[in-house]
């Protein structure tokens, strides 16, 4: 793995944790978060309204939400 001198070799988890959150994520609600030139790509776990994981039975998986958030100049 290549090293660059101004990027950490690891993060704390607060520092995970506050980097998601600054974009107005949180941890929990994710299952990938992509930054990319453009925007940041984000796929978040579709809940309830009580906060319960919604379910697509006939898939039998977790229905998951896309978001992207563009960058404007």
């Amino acid at each position: 793995m290549k090293t660059i001198t101004s990027v950490p070799e690891s993060l704390t988890r607060e520092q995970y944790v506050s980097l998601i959150a600054g974009v107005g994520f949180e941890v929990k609600e994710l299952r990938r978060l992509e930054f990319r030139m453009d925007g940041v790509y984000a796929e978040v776990f579709e809940r309830t309204e009580s906060g319960g994981l919604v379910v697509d039975s006939q898939a039998d998986e977790v229905v998951l939400n896309r978001v992207f958030i563009p960058v404007r100049d």
